[in-house]
């Protein structure tokens, strides 16, 4: 079980006003919408050991068992409470995947001091516009989103960061990832619950500041896994008849920027629109 009181330096330091954690739940982003049904004002960060109804983007289900993972959600009731037209819940799905991928780099880093080299080859990418990816395989998933209640808006950002699995179904096996099977070490969650929330705070209060994600857009490009590289778009309507697209990185507003094989350059917003390597998933 995760220790929460090693996650009180995150209220002292005014990251959360509230941490809940919990040994099972159907999903981390309910509970912290029964809080906001009760009232609740500020920000919460909720736990779970084990999620039963763990979601993705696009309705897809997100396998949480017990103990392999942190199943967590965090609750601002207070960044978008005010409307602003330069605020895009979109963009903080973008810091989130960041946050991550910054975290768990950094954190590789200081475990693995003194390791030989071929023990170290860890590298967290982005697959725009937020899955956190190690070695072509899904690392982390995050979810967004933006509830009214009470004619008040509210952020709920979901993560299952993937940390203890030592395998995976048949179906998932090519696609998903953990920790541990990338490094061999189990990691200390809390560690990367405390990271992982002061970043993606500090970063939410940049954004709101500045409007655009132009403070962080040449770090997650860094990051950015299909970056410069020939990427498929797929919609619904079926409107990217010129595949394969160059990904030449995000806009300040979130959008991915392609460049169609004639040269021309267009921005595409995150929701129906999937991105694919020419080889698969990443």
């Amino acid at each position: 079980m995760i220790d929460e009181n090693a996650l009180r330096i995150l209220t002292d330091a005014g990251m959360t006003d509230r941490i809940i954690a919990v040994e099972e739940t159907g999903s981390t982003n309910d509970i912290a919408k029964q809080l906001m049904a009760g009232g609740f004002t500020g920000t919460a960060l909720i736990i779970a050991e084990c999620q039963t109804a763990g979601r993705g983007r696009l309705g897809r289900s997100w396998a949480s068992p017990a103990g392999t993972g942190i199943w967590m959600s965090y609750l601002d009731t207070e960044l978008v409470s005010t409307p602003s037209e330069h605020f895009n819940p979109a963009c903080i799905t973008l810091l989130a995947g960041l946050s991550v991928a910054e975290t768990v780099n950094e954190y590789t880093s200081s475990v693995m001091t003194g390791r030989k080299a071929e023990d170290t080859l860890f590298h967290a990418g982005i697959k725009w516009p937020n899955d956190v990816v190690v070695n072509g395989k899904k690392l982390c998933g995050i979810l967004t989103e933006l509830v009214t209640e009470a004619d008040k808006n509210s952020l709920i950002v979901g993560i299952g960061i993937n940390t203890g699995q030592n395998s995976f179904p048949p179906e998932l096996s090519d696609k998903a990832t953990s920790y541990y099977l990338e490094t061999g070490i189990f990691p200390e969650r809390e560690i990367i619950i405390r990271r992982v929330i002061e970043k993606l705070r500090d970063y939410c209060i940049s954004y709101k500041i500045a409007g655009s994600l132009s403070f962080v857009s040449d770090r997650y490009n860094r990051l950015m896994i299909s970056k410069d590289k020939e990427v498929v778009l797929t919609a619904a309507n079926g409107e990217f008849a010129d595949n394969p697209y160059f990904a030449r990185g995000i806009t300040e507003t979130g959008d991915l920027i392609v460049e169609n094989r004639y040269g021309k350059m267009q921005s595409i917003r995150s929701g129906e629109v999937s991105v694919r390597g020419m080889l698969g998933y990443v």
